[in-house]
């Protein structure tokens, strides 16, 4: 399972002020993430199966060379998927030496934690499902849409005295861009296309912070005697 911070626009058709639009070459492809699992998958054998988790992404995007802007080939998705995949597959030899393997635990405790809540938005109010799954040391939150990386930068700031936090976009729907409060006041692509308004971002922190601590609490939750 590997994890980035980086939105998927390798491969294409470029905006409407740089080549190779509007006849450029408009195809379905799995862009960096693919040729990274590709790439991990070759180097593992065929019985690996790698997944990518999309992190906070929604105005970050690959730092690619020279121009066009937000645009590349083939050629260039190799580049950044396996550059990525070389990090993963880094990581995982290093996670298995003798002095890793030491420090792994046996028992891995699961909780799971599930909430919808509404959001404000510039037409109506949206449904927002947020998710936290606690995994050992590790915590993964879930938000819908393409949250800005802000949002990771704070959860993790918040988290990461208790645990390893994982924040994962594009999960259980879509609402579009999930913008921070100051990027409104700037405007631009994604607040201007957000159907989100501002006050959304402290909502959204909120309950992913209430989320984490439902499942990072120690504790054992009492019921009231079910009456027959």
């Amino acid at each position: 399972m590997m994890h980035a911070v980086c939105h998927p626009c390798v491969f294409t058709w470029g905006d409407k002020l740089t080549p190779p639009h509007p006849n450029g070459f408009p195809k379905i492809s799995a862009d960096f993430p693919g040729e990274a699992q590709s790439f991990v998958e070759m180097v593992y054998g065929p019985k690996t199966q790698a997944l990518f988790l999309q992190g906070c992404a929604g105005d970050i995007r690959p730092n690619l060379p020279g121009v066009p802007y937000r645009c590349g080939n083939e050629a260039d998705i190799k580049w950044t998927g396996r550059s990525l995949g070389c990090a993963v597959v880094r990581a995982v030899d290093r996670s298995v030496v003798r002095e890793e393997l030491a420090k792994r635990k046996t028992i891995y405790p699961l909780k799971c934690a599930t909430s919808v809540i509404e959001l404000p938005g510039k037409k109506e109010k949206l449904s927002c499902e947020m998710q936290a799954l606690r995994i050992g040391d590790y915590l993964l939150l879930t938000i819908p849409g393409e949250p800005m990386v802000e949002y990771g930068f704070q959860v993790e700031k918040a988290i990461a005295d208790r645990a390893i936090p994982i924040v994962i976009g594009y999960a259980n729907g879509n609402l579009g861009y999930i913008c921070t409060a100051e990027s409104h006041q700037y405007g631009g692509y994604e607040p201007n296309s957000s159907p989100l308004l501002p006050e959304a971002e402290g909502l959204i922190l909120a309950e992913l912070g209430r989320l984490a601590d439902s499942v990072l609490a120690d504790v054992f939750e009492s019921f009231k005697p079910t009456k027959k």
